[in-house]
């Protein structure tokens, strides 16, 4: 088997090109197994755990290779910073019998100026841990070099905590959305579907050869000089006959220019349009032709899959225009 990454021959592996993660169906088994882990790992992960697509495989359950699908609140989970006066840590954890984020106190030890000058160690810690305020006095008063208290002590001391409610806490949550190697990994969609549509010749395509090694380079402006449109699904053109769905991938091939161009968008989220051949003759020998490219439409959410070419989508399109006497957009055949 001839990898359409690194050319050489290997043993296949299972590549989707829409990725499993995102709830792609279409595959292709010209992806050696090492050029599929690398570029899994380094461009497929770029755009399945960029935050808006992450955010959208929680709101579908779309799990991938793994048994859970990502946490719609996941992004608040963790160690987060209260603001305000009580400025403390706290813990925010997920409570799957309620449905609802449970934020917890964490530890916080400071020492404190008394009015009359003394000095002293003033603890915090959530209320469901009061359990542990003996065992945390004399904790503290051994790092202190103080001698341990006696059981009576202890307990007169424990009972000066006093309780304190925060209501409607703000908590300062710090998120991180990375954008590297996104440009490469729309475009490694588009090149896989071209293969997949053009077949084994485009591998010598001079525009083959161009986006592989935009693909396969670890460098995040490896991709910068090439052409095409690459970004936020909304301003994409290329998709301006059909009602953005959040559930659903498009793809089509056209011929614009003399170029063959494809164009996918994932979810209604991001999208690129980029000539993935600047000699469409290779391809195509008439209109007609061009007519014959393909069209498919993913829907994520059922696995149901449309697979048509751009003629007939067309058509459908003008079916839809003279039934509701309006221009696009339109449904997509999902």
């Amino acid at each position: 088997m001839r990898c359409i990454f690194c050319l050489k021959e290997r043993q296949p592996s299972v590549e989707h090109v829409f990725s499993l993660a995102i709830g792609g169906t279409i595959t292709t088994d010209r992806v050696c197994g090492e050029c599929n882990s690398a570029l899994g790992s380094r461009v497929d992960s770029a755009l399945n755990n960029f935050l808006p697509i992450r955010i959208r495989r929680a709101e579908l359950a779309l799990t991938g290779n793994s048994r859970d699908p990502p946490s719609i609140f996941e992004m608040f989970l963790g160690d987060q910073q209260l603001v305000g006066p009580a400025a403390n840590r706290i813990q925010t954890s997920f409570n799957k019998a309620t449905g609802t984020l449970d934020h917890r106190q964490l530890y916080h030890a400071a020492d404190l100026v008394t009015s009359d000058g003394k000095k002293v160690r003033q603890i915090t810690l959530d209320q469901r841990d009061k359990g542990q305020i003996p065992k945390i006095i004399q904790r503290e008063r051994k790092r202190q070099g103080l001698p341990p208290l006696s059981s009576e002590e202890l307990a007169i001391e424990a009972g000066k905590a006093t309780l304190s409610t925060i209501e409607r806490p703000l908590i300062q949550v710090n998120v991180n959305v990375r954008f590297a190697f996104l440009r490469q990994a729309m475009m490694k969609i588009a090149y896989e579907l071209a293969f997949v549509w053009l077949g084994e010749s485009y591998l010598d395509d001079p525009m083959s050869l161009e986006l592989r090694h935009a693909i396969l380079m670890d460098d995040i402006t490896s991709s910068d000089m090439l052409p095409g449109y690459v970004g936020w699904a909304e301003p994409c053109p290329a998709f301006n006959f059909w009602i953005p769905h959040r559930a659903h991938h498009l793809a089509f091939s056209s011929v614009v220019d003399g170029s063959v161009i494809v164009a996918a968008r994932v979810f209604d989220i991001f999208a690129v349009a980029m000539p993935v051949s600047r000699n469409a003759s290779r391809y195509v020998d008439s209109h007609a032709d061009a007519m014959n490219l393909p069209f498919l439409a993913i829907d994520t959410a059922n696995k149901r899959t449309v697979k048509t070419t751009l003629g007939e989508e067309q058509h459908r399109i003008a079916r839809e225009m003279t039934k509701n006497r309006r221009p696009p957009p339109f449904p997509d055949p999902l």
